[in-house]
């Protein structure tokens, strides 16, 4: 939707919906009693409400657009991009692991290390299978959206 359209249409229904509000508070008369029937069908057919109804059920289709229009994309982005950043921190966690894994590569079969070297694997890939997760999380992500289009 281009900015003039979405602004015209948010401005006629701000403007219909502020002379609805001027007419219901400039109305000093009580409100009627309730119609016949038939004087019901009368009015039906030409009373102003029909029109304020239909303008209102325009404006609430119109808001509901630009939620959509705006929202979206707003959510779709921020998704993908929570997706990454926490991909990120666990890429940081694995590389911390995998360096004292690393340092501790020798003490693999047998040595006071042994069983801090086997956390520091597990731990590794934990956090790798994490990392790799996420980002695949995003990417797919990204791949849906674009199915949409």
């Amino acid at each position: 939707m281009e900015p003039n359209t979405l602004g015209r249409k948010l401005g006629i229904g701000v403007r219909v919906a502020s002379k609805m509000l001027l007419a219901r508070a400039t109305q000093n008369t009580p409100p009627p009693a309730a119609p016949s029937v038939s004087e019901t069908v009368q009015q039906q057919a030409t009373h102003p409400t029909q029109v304020y109804s239909a303008r209102g059920k325009a404006v609430a289709r119109g808001s509901r657009k630009f939620g959509e229009a705006v929202w979206g994309p707003f959510a779709h982005a921020s998704g993908v991009l929570w997706l990454e950043v926490t991909g990120l921190f666990f890429a940081i966690f694995t590389f911390f692991f995998a360096v004292n894994a690393y340092k501790l590569r020798y003490e693999w079969a047998i040595g006071p290390d042994h069983q801090r070297f086997l956390v520091y694997s597990l731990v590794t890939l934990a956090f790798g299978y994490f990392t790799f997760s996420s980002f695949y999380r995003a990417r797919q992500k990204e791949k849906l959206k674009r199915q949409k289009q």
